[in-house]
């Protein structure tokens, strides 16, 4: 039978309006453990001449922070502007975007324009806005004056509020167009243009995506964004499940918050491939247990972008045969940066829980963990050039999918949850990468497993 008698049609829509791995999440409600982020960018975008930058990792929820934010600011007279930046992206093709899509909106009514028309446009007069294309917007952006008053006209047409969300910062390559931003927010201010930004880019400082370009800081509050805290990411789970009629064991709950190491984008993806499996097997359940965790997680690693699984199979796949173990004991810390002594002894760890094993000898593992800076072997970590035997991710999100994989083989990493009768309240330092109060009582935190032998160099 299926859950509560949906079929697979009702059943997948109602799935696809509680978990997101594929989109930016755009409702407050579905947005978990963003609160505090949330207010100070309603607090910064009501204050004068100030807008927005959200930065951090991959795959943390810049996206879905923005655009949550931007549909609660946005009057409801018009939907918010949404702009997608690329490599090879100008500053006079985000400013002709922005236009054409505001122009776009107001065509639903063209009465906003038309009650406008005792005003001076040059670039959106209502004759002009009837066949106006990207291109005819582009080629009139000749100069930082020109995207400033294109700005003021789109602010006067578009609606009472308008905002405009400038999503993957980051990719713009050229340095010199990213600093016309920080210009151009400077003349809105100057001029009380009444349109709000909010932009987000990958960094772990906003030094690195402004450059030397500071002074737009003054106009910007910037928002580091952390990974979900552990209480976030069972929430998305339990918010599911209810939505169904189910409960989930708190053993569930523990491992999905633990393999998915505080991304977002791996909760949600594991939530829908549990609910799915739920679904498909036909009978009636009210519990989620183990069992039905450990199909999903299997389901969701054959749904996982090759752009993460590339960097896995390329390691594994070395002639030696023994990089599969060596690469979960580098995911099995809640530390961003580990020393090879201390993941050597989460590799013991594993080791003594495969069946038929030996562990090889330290210096031996030592010399994998280095050829996993190689490109040979999918240049998955990068040595600390401080601090000699010291090793993080390049790509931090693909530890998740590390970690999943040593699930799917059976393996628990960040230690065994025996027993979670209690929360523990601990502060948690920021070398830990986390940004939260709340780790579950039993749960593994350390550097080591325990106590090893190795050299560091």
């Amino acid at each position: 039978m299926a859950i509560n008698g949906f079929d697979s049609h009702t059943f997948g829509q109602k799935l696809a309006q509680l978990v997101f791995p594929a989109q930016p999440i755009h409702s407050v409600e579905h947005l978990f453990g963003r609160e505090a982020e949330l207010r100070r960018i309603e607090e910064a975008l009501y204050a004068s001449g100030r807008h927005v930058f959200i930065y951090g990792d991959r795959g943390v929820g810049k996206s879905s922070l923005a655009a949550t934010a931007a549909n609660q600011y946005q009057s409801s007279d018009s939907e918010y502007i949404d702009v997608s930046c690329s490599p090879d992206a100008k500053f006079s093709d985000v400013i002709a975007n922005i236009a054409y899509q505001a122009i776009s909106s107001s065509r639903l009514n063209k009465s906003t324009i038309k009650s406008k028309s005792s005003l001076k446009f040059k670039f959106l007069s209502l004759e002009r806005v009837k066949d106006i294309t990207l291109k005819d917007l582009h080629d009139e952006i000749k100069s930082l004056l020109d995207a400033v008053e294109i700005l003021r006209e789109i602010s006067l047409i578009h609606s009472e509020s308008p905002i405009v969300v400038i999503d993957e910062f980051d990719r713009m390559e050229s340095e010199s167009e990213r600093a016309l931003f920080a210009d151009l927010l400077k003349h809105l201010g100057d001029k009380r243009i009444p349109i709000k930004f909010i932009f987000t880019g990958v960094a772990t400082t906003i030094d690195s995506l402004l450059g030397a370009h500071q002074s737009a800081i003054r106009q910007l509050e910037t928002i580091e964004l952390p990974k979900l805290s552990w209480d976030a990411r069972w929430e998305i789970v339990k918010e599911a499940a209810k939505a169904f009629g189910l409960e989930v064991e708190e053993s569930v709950l523990i491992r999905i918050a633990a393999v998915s190491d505080g991304y977002p984008y791996y909760v949600h993806l594991i939530t829908e491939k549990l609910m799915w499996h739920i679904f498909r097997k036909g009978e009636y359940f009210s519990l989620i247990t183990k069992e039905h965790y450990h199909s999903a997680i299997k389901d969701a690693i054959q749904s996982i972008s090759a752009e993460l699984k590339r960097p896995y199979e390329k390691a594994i796949s070395q002639r030696t045969g023994d990089y599969e173990e060596i690469l979960w004991s580098t995911a099995d810390s809640e530390w961003l940066h580990r020393y090879i002594k201390n993941m050597y002894s989460s590799y013991e760890y594993i080791i003594s829980k495969s069946d038929g094993m030996t562990a090889m000898a330290p210096t031996k593992y030592g010399t994998r963990i280095r050829n996993l800076k190689n490109e040979s072997c999918g240049q998955i970590l990068v040595p600390d050039p401080k601090k000699k035997g010291m090793y993080s991710y390049r790509e931090k999100m693909l530890r998740g999918y590390v970690r999943m994989q040593a699930e799917a083989h059976g393996i628990e990493l960040i230690g065994e949850q025996v027993e979670a009768k209690s929360i523990q309240h601990v502060t948690v330092k920021a070398s830990s990468g986390y940004h939260q109060k709340s780790i579950p009582d039993g749960v593994y935190f350390d550097r080591e497993r325990r106590v090893s032998v190795l050299s560091e160099d």
